[in-house]
């Protein structure tokens, strides 16, 4: 789900190369991407160390958790968060999320927390008996991170909301993509997708990974490959943080907005 453009994908693989070897854990990396969708990944018996977004994770109820990652630009201030941002074209002159009211919205997944839930809690606040809808029109499931920013660039929506960090990474790896769009707003900071593994893989190897892990920073020889992926370290998971995307969920039922419109 970070594999945001093919030279990130490259540092992904450098970074986890070694720590599977280190581990003496046998891993097989596979390449998984759209049109496959991410849920049928996550729904994988055998899946082991792959990131899964938070909110899927805590309806998961049986996902294990092996570590978090503390992302290394300094808007995170150290802290294994994220959250999404709403992004628009320059040219529309826009500068605040309400300007974008009337116009084409595009989201990413519906068991998405950064490309659906987080953004759909956010707008909730803005919507009213009186104006139950804040979109002329609404796309989705647009698919991926990747897929929802080719929406946008396209023409075929005007606004889109996607994970902050996804984003970092493609400044970072290839700022061309991002090119003639702006941020108007970002939601609320959240737990940050975690990796996991499977209910049925061998705690003793989750443990053997967490731990591993939970030290590379203090490692020299991963200090290079974990600047590539613009990650400080990884921490402990906490798992009960997540319960509150969750809450986020029933705030958007509750104000009556189940769905972006």
């Amino acid at each position: 789900m970070y594999n945001a453009v093919p030279r990130t994908a490259q540092a992904w693989r450098a970074l986890f190369e070694p720590v599977f070897r280190d581990t003496g854990v046998d891993i097989r990396v596979i390449e998984h991407g759209w049109p496959d969708p991410i849920d049928a990944l996550w729904k994988r018996p055998d899946l082991c160390c792959g990131f899964m977004c938070g909110w899927p994770f805590v309806r998961s109820g049986a996902m294990q958790a092996i570590a978090t990652p503390v992302p290394a630009p300094a808007r995170y201030e150290g802290l294994p968060r994220y959250c999404s941002e709403f992004l628009v074209h320059e040219v529309s002159g826009w500068r605040s999320l309400e300007e974008t009211f009337g116009h084409r919205f595009g989201w990413m997944a519906a068991d998405s927390q950064s490309g659906f839930n987080a953004p759909r809690a956010h707008l909730a606040r803005f919507a009213t008996a009186q104006r139950p809808a804040l979109y002329a029109q609404v796309r989705g499931p647009l698919g991926t991170p990747a897929k929802t920013l080719d929406a946008l660039r396209d023409g075929e929506v005007d606004v889109v909301a996607l994970d902050s960090f996804f984003l970092d990474l493609c400044r970072h790896h290839q700022p061309s993509m991002l090119a003639g769009l702006r941020c108007v707003a970002a939601t609320p900071w959240t737990p940050i997708p975690l990796l996991v593994a499977a209910p049925g893989v061998d705690g003793a190897i989750v443990a053997r990974l967490r731990r591993h892990l939970l030290g590379i920073h203090r490692v020299p020889s991963y200090a290079p490959l974990l600047a590539d992926v613009l990650l400080q370290r990884f921490v402990p998971p906490d798992v009960t943080s997540y319960r509150e995307l969750e809450s986020m969920a029933h705030f958007a039922t509750e104000r009556g907005y189940e769905v972006i419109r």
